[in-house]
């Protein structure tokens, strides 16, 4: 007698699997530390060193600071991702997920609204502490509503490229240092932390240009003004990048062995 094997699991029921184990992965790995707690610090730290000379220069730092803390944080977001998808290549369980009768788009999906849930918490987080200093939005629900959106696709996009690292890399952790320099570099020669015109002339059509300089002003506009011009260059950034990575990260996939 031929005893029937059960029938294969639909997508959504794959899709659901593998993201509760992706967020299991999060929770037990460094990603609420890195996530959470150092862009915390960072948000004390500089708003207690740099609020008063901020002030005298008419800046309300408590309302400038937290768009570039956030973005920052979205950063750290898709750099815990690299770090756990260059964990699970070099395992062998993306190859062996290839192997798997999944439709090609669960396994990306899974890991990358698993990112967008990370980074909507790490915004939460964030925009509370901001709160509690002082921070508002004054374009109201909308420009708020607009503010995590933009802050999460941001995180989904640098997600999906630093996957594509991450599927490439033979060891997590030197993937993860790699990334921190252009992390630092990009943030600093940035508007984050201070106005473009603080920036020497020559390096100031950089700052302008940065893609990070375009998310931190857009939020900031979100958050005050509401959805205005400075708005534009961050979507534009969002769509290139995330058709770059995207690509990149779906190539990445198809050739990990």
């Amino acid at each position: 007698m031929t005893v029937a094997s059960p029938p294969a699991a639909g997508p959504a029921r794959q899709f659901a699997v593998l993201a509760a184990r992706n967020l299991r992965q999060a929770r037990a790995g460094r990603s609420v530390g890195l996530t959470v707690v150092f862009p915390l610090t960072f948000f004390a730290g500089f708003m207690v060193v740099f609020h008063r000379l901020m002030s005298d220069y008419g800046i309300a730092y408590e309302q400038f600071l937290p768009p570039a803390i956030v973005v920052q944080t979205t950063v750290l977001v898709a750099m815990s991702a690299c770090y756990m998808v260059a964990g699970d290549a070099r395992s062998g369980l993306i190859a062996r997920y290839r192997t798997l009768p999944m439709g090609a788009a669960v396994v990306p999906a899974a890991r990358l609204v698993v990112d967008a849930a990370r980074a909507a918490v790490a915004v939460a987080v964030i925009l509370v502490a901001a709160v509690v200093v002082g921070f508002r939005f004054t374009a109201g629900a909308a420009g708020a509503v607009g503010f995590v959106l933009l802050a999460v696709g941001f995180a989904v996009v640098l997600a999906a490229g630093c996957a594509a690292l991450g599927l490439g890399a033979r060891d997590p952790e030197h993937v993860y240092s790699a990334l921190t320099l252009p992390y630092l570099v990009l943030t600093t020669v940035s508007t984050a932390f201070v106005p473009v015109d603080a920036f020497p002339g020559w390096l100031q059509p950089l700052v302008r240009v940065s893609p990070f300089s375009a998310q931190v002003d857009a939020l900031r506009a979100l958050s005050t003004e509401g959805a205005d011009q400075r708005v534009w260059p961050a979507l534009v950034w969002l769509v290139v990048l995330g058709l770059l990575f995207g690509f990149a990260a779906a190539r990445s996939f198809r050739r990990t062995r």
